[in-house]
């Protein structure tokens, strides 16, 4: 599966991207809201077989969810991650997940490839909605959600056993009817 923009491809992670995807991921700053920290090589490789492993599960499940490492079209090179999987708090609704190294912040390129990865969730995945939690310190994120269309709904103050790091963070939505309606 193959996702272009403009500037990006999006594609399955592969096990050849491991070094490269662990160097696009060194900085600490990616990790400030995650509850991983800055991964090693291994880890890396670990992360790929999950994402693998997890989009197995999912389609088996009815759900062809992805996890796509993000490429610059032009320098070829890993610049961090998109996609789409069940929220965890609750598994029936699809989230989208991002992040992106520092070497590529503030050009627009989250924004591009998360609005892509939107438009395939209801373009090809048919969702009727998709969600994301975030953390509300994470300026950033939010307004990667914001400008593809997600509005604010609530603060999760109660989440399932095992879901505890989303406690507090700031849940959003859109549906499939409010993407496709043209803007005023």
């Amino acid at each position: 599966m193959k996702i272009l923009t403009g500037r990006l491809k999006l594609t399955h992670f592969k096990s050849e991207y491991a070094e490269e995807f662990t160097q696009a991921l060194s900085d600490p700053r990616i990790f400030r809201y995650l509850p991983e920290s800055v991964p090693t090589v291994v880890d890396i490789q670990n992360l790929i077989r999950n994402f693998k492993a997890r989009d197995l599960q999912n389609s088996k499940e009815g759900f062809t969810g992805t996890n796509l490492a993000i490429f610059h079209r032009e320098s070829r090179k890993i610049m961090g991650w998109c996609g789409l999987q069940p929220f965890e708090p609750v598994p029936d609704k699809k989230e989208i997940f991002f992040g992106l190294s520092p070497a590529w912040w503030n050009r627009g390129y989250m924004t591009e490839a998360a609005a892509a990865v939107l438009d395939y969730g209801f373009n090809a995945l048919h969702l009727d909605e998709i969600v994301a939690g975030v953390k509300p310190e994470n300026k950033a994120s939010i307004a990667v959600l914001e400008k593809i269309g997600l509005l604010f709904r609530q603060t999760l103050e109660t989440v399932p056993p095992g879901c505890e790091f989303y406690l507090g963070e700031h849940f959003y939505s859109i549906t499939k009817e409010a993407h496709t309606t043209p803007k005023a």
